[in-house]
């Protein structure tokens, strides 16, 4: 993904660091870095000390407590692919400022066009050939084009023909913009058929819809809770990232708001205590009826003690929890009560504030295995993936065979810091959930997405989710 490369580059050429093309072309672990997709940042030079602050790992601490998160490490908040180097490899140009990348229109072809979604603007492509009324459809499983170029699962196919609200002209003017501002190559087809893969007239492309989002916010006098730097994580991503309108609802009017227009609601981490049991029915025969909730960290919460979705957390094994007690009656009494009456260690009363924050995993980077194949992974090409945590919300894994599409492993630690037991039930947990209520769904995510604007990484599986998520068969859910 060039897009997001070159927003690294943006960010570490603003705080005055000098950083070079390569020369040529290098593999470094199974990765190939190519001179027009890749930098070298020397550490001889003055900024040294914030060089390492932005690419280091840290899993050594003198301290458990925090001011901020616990991690900083820029290229994997970015997602991109990255080596540290003993030796400096041969320098090409220096770059004054980065840019965009550059793309093009590839072919002459006259039947289909297609792009592949690896591109951080995919998204923002996509919408807009919606909102222009262009029918546009997804590949669910990689076709060739006549050279045998792959195009891998999420790509995007445009027909030329059978456009009802656009000409063959227009498309092609549409098309030139993915290329020039998204920077994404968009190839033409001449011919439908595919004798390696799936042929463009296959079942295996879905027809793609344009969304209509809302998001709920924080709004009124209930006091909802919802969080206002999350919602707004998520507004700038669509606003002003992707280009993508969306509604904002206080919190405070769910209860009186008509949700027919909307095909696609966001809860950002926070309280709903607001929705009422009206409002809960409301949403319910919403989904029904197709709609699909993303909800994102302790709103995951929410839907499940509201009955909409079962996202069952770990618990913790604490004394009085006789959940692994023998199965006889009387023995489950009298091994509760041994529990119970267990002598606790006793600890200063001055000690609270520094016990109970250590216990806070305030933010950290931990690898996620992910499902590639999953709708909501599309556009990804590494089946690890970095992922930043900022709360103890540790979900239990599924038990569908397809139910599971982000995980974390037996140790997923990459940088920052969390305490030994929230770890302990962080290993082995489910990242990401699908709930099937009716004909709709409910998408939950375990962490922040877009944290800060400055995660680039997981910005994708929100749009996937926006654009696929009524797409998913009930087989994947939880």
């Amino acid at each position: 993904d060039k897009a997001r490369t070159f927003h690294l580059a943006e960010m570490i050429a603003r705080q005055d660091i000098n950083i070079y093309k390569l020369s040529n072309p290098i593999a470094l672990n199974g990765a190939n870095y190519e001179v027009e997709a890749s930098y070298v940042v020397p550490m001889n030079q003055p900024q040294y000390r914030l060089i390492r602050g932005m690419f280091d790992k840290q899993l050594k601490f003198k301290d458990s407590l925090f001011y901020d998160i616990s991690s900083w490490t820029l290229p994997l908040a970015l997602g991109v692919d990255y080596e540290a180097l003993k030796t400096l490899p041969m320098l090409g140009e220096k770059i004054e400022e980065p840019k965009m990348p550059l793309a093009k229109v590839i072919g002459k072809g006259d039947y289909a066009y297609a792009f592949e979604p690896f591109g951080y603007y995919a998204p923002r492509a996509i919408y807009r050939l919606l909102n222009h009324g262009v029918r546009i459809k997804v590949a669910t499983d990689p076709f060739h084009n006549s050279d045998g170029k792959k195009f891998e699962r999420g790509s995007i196919m445009v027909p030329v023909d059978n456009q009802e609200k656009v000409t063959p002209q227009q498309l092609a003017v549409y098309v030139k913009d993915i290329a020039e501002k998204d920077g994404i190559d968009v190839y033409t087809f001449t011919t439908g058929l595919d004798y390696k893969g799936i042929s463009l007239g296959s079942s295996s492309f879905l027809l793609i819809r344009k969304p209509e989002i809302a998001i709920l916010v924080e709004g009124g006098s209930y006091g909802s809770g919802v969080s206002a730097n999350d919602a707004g994580e998520l507004w700038h991503l669509l606003d002003q990232r992707y280009d993508i309108p969306v509604t904002m609802i206080p919190v405070s009017i769910f209860n009186t708001a008509n949700l027919n227009r909307y095909t696609v609601i966001l809860f950002p981490a926070g309280g709903y205590n607001a929705i009422s049991d009206a409002g809960k029915e409301k949403l319910k025969t919403w989904l029904q009826n197709g709609g699909v909730a993303i909800g994102f960290e302790n709103a995951l919460t929410w839907f499940q003690t509201a009955g909409l979705g079962k996202f069952e957390t770990k618990k913790d094994d604490a004394p009085g929890n006789t959940a692994s007690t023998p199965s006889s009656s009387n023995a489950s009494a009298d091994k509760k009560e041994a529990m119970v009456s267990a002598p606790v260690k006793p600890k200063p009363y001055g000690e609270i504030e520094e016990n109970t924050g250590a216990q806070e995993t305030s933010g950290a980077i931990f690898e996620a295995d992910v499902d590639l194949t999953n709708p909501l992974l599309y556009g990804y090409t590494n089946n690890k993936m970095p992922m930043f945590k900022s709360n103890n919300l540790f979900m239990e894994k599924a038990k569908g065979a397809y139910a599971n599409p982000l995980t974390y492993g037996n140790a997923p630690l990459l940088s920052g810091y969390i305490s030994k037991p929230n770890y302990d039930k962080l290993k082995n947990s489910s990242g990401l959930g699908i709930v099937n209520v009716g004909h709709g769904r409910i998408i939950g995510f375990t962490e922040d997405l877009a944290f800060r604007a400055f995660w680039f990484g997981p910005n994708k599986m929100v749009m996937n989710a926006i654009f696929y998520g009524s797409l998913i068969k009930t087989e994947a859910g939880r």
